[in-house]
């Protein structure tokens, strides 16, 4: 009995509010600018006419990539509406930027800041990685009373390629510990085991930090290019091996408490590849049990959503020439990008969804004393005279 006196009391002295911050991931597919970095094969993202250009060109093996750098023509004007398109994906159809923006395929910190001030974020981290192309990842983030920035670091993928290194970001969020991981792993064309060298970076990483603090909750995002077929599967073999991590839309699909109607709003996967009309789930929310054990930060498993906004879709038909009209389907995909459309409504956005999540933190307020409120209502009361 007095232990649930004093509970009561504790209880008594306090107001609990969730506080909610929202994380997206977003393969925004090639932002470049239009200046060549030295040393990166970013030639096909370079203006027809940029110095040594035609040279670099005349140096490719294939054919077709050969071509497509003589014909590319990657203008500063292209650059502006590829910032616009992704601005507009994000903010037109929402309400209000999220917390935290992960940017998967952006070249360096120039373009990433060009475009996240136009959103209004004043805060970036991204990797410097030795991808040939110059391909990296960012982290857009807000910061408040209530986010605030530990560290950073970035960890590259030892594979036989030069590939994209996996950012590190620590924060404090309502004054508990989260680290993010964004992700963009070696593509499919590259050998499965390449995505299991990814992957067992990222496991080992986490179990570092967990070993030096248990308490962190610990979020993985990104383009992880991973798909069933993949054998020996880097998600099955390592990171789901003892629990490590879960998958968001995985335990979005398993909670009962989330209606069938919902489910079946969201989109077969995140990418759609036309040559084999599949669709495939590349981009991913994982996360490690801390931020579902109903303690401080917790995952809100129901806000989840793979999202991108209806005029940034285009209408696929599969079947056409059928016999049999049952057997055309009828569906929509990401619109890409095609910088080759002379206008911004024919150029596309990107070739990939986003995903989204929110996570929730209890905001807790001292209750008014009797005291206060006495003043509270003589502060009022002059004001009204």
């Amino acid at each position: 009995m007095k232990m649930l006196l004093s509970l009561l009391i504790a209880l008594s002295a306090f107001n609990v509010h969730a506080k909610s911050v929202q994380i997206m991931s977003y393969n925004v597919e090639n932002l470049f600018d239009a200046k060549h970095d030295e040393g990166k094969n970013d030639w096909s993202f370079l203006p027809k006419e940029a110095p040594g250009k035609k040279e670099a060109c005349a140096k490719e093996k294939s054919k077709y990539r050969r071509s497509e750098c003589y014909d590319a023509d990657w203008t500063e004007e292209k650059v502006e509406i590829k910032i616009s398109q992704i601005v507009d994906v994000i903010t037109k159809e929402r309400t209000g930027t999220p917390d935290f923006l992960a940017l998967i395929e952006v070249e360096n910190s120039e373009v990433v800041n060009r475009l996240g001030k136009k959103m209004g974020y004043e805060n970036l981290e991204m990797t410097t990685s030795p991808d040939f192309r110059g391909v990296d990842v960012a982290l857009l983030y807000k910061t408040n009373e209530d986010i605030k920035k530990i560290s950073r670091a970035e960890h590259v993928v030892p594979v036989d390629y030069p590939s994209r290194n996996i950012l590190e970001v620590e924060f404090t969020i309502g004054g508990k510990p989260l680290t993010i991981f964004v992700n963009h792993w070696p593509s499919l064309a590259n050998p499965d085991s390449w995505r299991i060298k990814a992957a067992e970076v990222l496991a080992n990483r986490t179990k570092e930090i967990l070993a030096k603090n248990p308490a962190m909750s610990i979020m993985a995002v990104g383009d992880f290019n991973t798909i069933d077929e993949n054998n020996p599967h880097p998600f099955k073999t390592v990171l789901y091996k003892d629990n490590l991590f879960s998958d968001v839309a995985e335990a979005f699909t398993a909670d009962k408490t989330i209606g069938d109607d919902v489910k079946k709003k969201m989109p077969a996967g995140t990418y759609y590849y036309p040559p084999k009309d599949q669709w495939n789930m590349l981009d991913h929310i994982f996360y490690t049990s801390a931020l579902k054990d109903g303690k401080d930060l917790e995952l809100d498993l129901a806000s989840f959503e793979i999202y991108l906004p209806q005029f940034a879709l285009k209408e696929v038909k599969k079947g056409l020439g059928s016999e049999d009209e049952k057997d055309i389907k009828v569906f929509m995909a990401p619109k890409r990008f095609e910088p080759g459309e002379k206008t911004k409504e024919k150029m596309g956005f990107s070739d990939h969804f986003a995903v989204v999540v929110k996570l929730n933190y209890p905001e807790v307020a001292p209750v008014k004393t009797e005291a206060k409120k006495s003043e509270d209502k003589k502060v009022k009361a002059k004001k009204k005279k």
